[in-house]
Order: C-alpha cells, then sequence, then structure tokens
C-alpha cells in the first residue's frame, strides 16, 4: 500500500467525517437556540415550525445538499424509517430532524467503506470501517436513549413525591407541573416544561401526558400517567395516590438492585467466555505466529474456528437467560 492511498484515504475520511459534523453542530446550535427561545409559548412535543425555520436556513446557501436531504427523507418515508429514527431522536430529546440525521448517516456509511474497499482493498480495514460508520452510530443513538431514559425513571419517584406534597399544600395539578419544570433538572424538568408549555397552547392534560409516555416509552412513567388519568376520572386522594405509586417504584428500585447485585458473578462468566477466547487467540498469535498459522489457514482451523464461535455464542446466550430476571 503506497503513501498516497493512504494519504488520500485520510483525507477523504477527514473531510467527510468534518463536513457532517460541522452540518450536525449547526443544526443543533439552530434548533437549540430557536427551542430554548420558544420554550414559554410553543410546545415541543414534535419539531416546532420556528426551530424547522431556522434549520432551513441553514441550508439557504447549500440547495445541492437540502435536495439530498429532501431526497434521503422521502426514501425514509416509503422504507418506514423516518417514523423510527424521528422517535429515537425525540427519547434522546437531539435537536435535530430525523432527515438530516439519515441523510449523515448515509454520507459516512456509504462513503468511508466504499473508499476503504476501492483504495485500500483490506478486508480487516473495510470489517473496521464497516463496524465503526454502520454499526456504531445506530448503537450509539439507542444508548443516549437508553441512559436518557434511567435518568429520567431515576428521577419519576422523587418528582411524584414532590407533586404529592404540592397538591396537599393547596395547588393544582397545573401548578404543580409547572413548579416542578422550574425545580427539577433535565431530563424530568425538561419533558414538564414540554408538557406545561402544551397545556398553556389549549392541549388536554391526558393528551399531553400520553405523548410524553410515548416519547420516553418508560413503564413506570407509564403507571404514574394511568394511575392520574383513573383518579381524574373516578375521583380521589391523588397526593395518597402518588405517593404510594412512588413508594411501588422505590420497592422496585431497591429489588432490582439487589437482582443485579446476585447475578453480577452470572453476568461477569459470560462476559469473560465472549471475551477471553479471542483474547487468548490473540495473545497466541502474537507470541508465536507460526503456531496459530495452521488454525488460520487450514479447512481444519477453519472448521474448529466456526465450531467454537457457535459453542461461545450458545453459552453465552444460555448463562445471560439464565441471569436475566424480569422485576
Amino acid at each position: 500500500m503506497s503513501s498516497p492511498v493512504v494519504i488520500a484515504l485520510v483525507a477523504l475520511a477527514t473531510v467527510a467525517v468534518g463536513v457532517v459534523t460541522v452540518i450536525l453542530v449547526n443544526l443543533a446550535n439552530e434548533a437549540g437556540a430557536a427551542r430554548d427561545q420558544s420554550a414559554k409559548t410553543e410546545g415541543a412535543a414534535g419539531p416546532t415550525k420556528s426551530t424547522n425555520r431556522r434549520m432551513d436556513d441553514a441550508f439557504e446557501g447549500s440547495p445541492v445538499v437540502r435536495r439530498a436531504i429532501e431526497l434521503t427523507a422521502n426514501l425514509a418515508e416509503r422504507r418506514g424509517v423516518l417514523g423510527s429514527v424521528e422517535r429515537s431522536l425525540r427519547a434522546a430529546d437531539i435537536p435535530l430532524r430525523p432527515a438530516e440525521v439519515i441523510f449523515a448517516y448515509v454520507i459516512l456509511a456509504g462513503i468511508i467503506p466504499m473508499a476503504v474497499l476501492l483504495l485500500l482493498r483490506n478486508p480487516a480495514l473495510v470489517v473496521f470501517a464497516l463496524a465503526v460508520f454502520v454499526v456504531l452510530p445506530p448503537m450509539v443513538l439507542k444508548m443516549a436513549v437508553s441512559l436518557r431514559r434511567k435518568k429520567f425513571v431515576s428521577q419519576l419517584p422523587d418528582a411524584l413525591a414532590t407533586m404529592a406534597g404540592s397538591l396537599r399544600a393547596g395547588r393544582s395539578l397545573g401548578q404543580a407541573l409547572e413548579a416542578m419544570a422550574r425545580e427539577f433538572p433535565s431530563p424530568m424538568g425538561r419533558e414538564l416544561r414540554k408538557i406545561v408549555a402544551e397545556v398553556r397552547l389549549g392541549r388536554k392534560l391526558s393528551e399531553t401526558l400520553d405523548e410524553a409516555v410515548e416519547r420516553i416509552g418508560s413503564p413506570d412513567f407509564r403507571w404514574a400517567v394511568l394511575a392520574m388519568q383513573i383518579q381524574a376520572e373516578v375521583g380521589g386522594n391523588l397526593a395518597e395516590l402518588l405517593d404510594g405509586v412512588g413508594e411501588t417504584m422505590r420497592a422496585r428500585a431497591r429489588l432490582k438492585g439487589e437482582v443485579k447485585a446476585l447475578t453480577a458473578e452470572g453476568r461477569a462468566s459470560a462476559m469473560m467466555l465472549v471475551v477471553m477466547p479471542p483474547a487468548l487467540g490473540l495473545v497466541m498469535y502474537a507470541v508465536n505466529p507460526d503456531y496459530m498459522h495452521p488454525m488460520l489457514t487450514r479447512s481444519a482451523g477453519h472448521i474448529m474456528l466456526g465450531i467454537s464461535a457457535v459453542m461461545i455464542a450458545v453459552g453465552y446466550f444460555w448463562m445471560k437467560k439464565v441471569v436475566t430476571i424480569d422485576v
């Protein structure tokens, strides 16, 4: 592999990543400014008109990019991908439209691996490029959604207790939500501000809460909302009901912690089962390549590697099933 080829590949990857990064950062800044400016007057369940207008202004000087994003959005909508990406972005509270995210993903996932394949013709580097630019971005988005949901759930019992205290102090449900929206940090405070803003615009509180449940995707939050909706229909002491729901959530969280501690050894064993054999093989190959050469070059070695991979996968999923306990 010649030096000019390596330099060209590095330059191409740098340009692609740089362009995508600049686009996403600019869009995020514009969307964040628009969202903060209109937080008190506009709902934030989806992209607002002001936010969309600011995002479109970012592409006024790039008609080719704007047209490419429109084509990407149309194709993703026909494939059913646009809605899924939009729900994930809303759940992660990322101020970007799904069209721009899909367009950036297509650029990175298409150009970089193809350039590696055409210029380097190295299968190992192609697999690495596919892992980094094709597999990693969806995993990062899913991880962001999961982390935000976990943080929201951890704040939920305290939020219910605070709401119950506000109701006992004589505040209405709307006043309690407004006070909590000002006091609680993100993500709880952010979601409550969305709910309060939409109620001020005239939407029903029940509809706003249902949409927040769908956006967050937390079963605990769904139970709390159902409890409030049932209480609104049949009547009763809402403060006492919220205290009961919050205490149940705390008890479930403690039980989950105990289960996690008791199954830590099994989960560690499952992880070691996956990591140790490949790691030992790499160490042996680095220490004595001739010893591992028949395993990598002969048919019998390939068969043994395949059988080993299947056995590792079966063992991992078996142990994972044993230590996974739903609470």
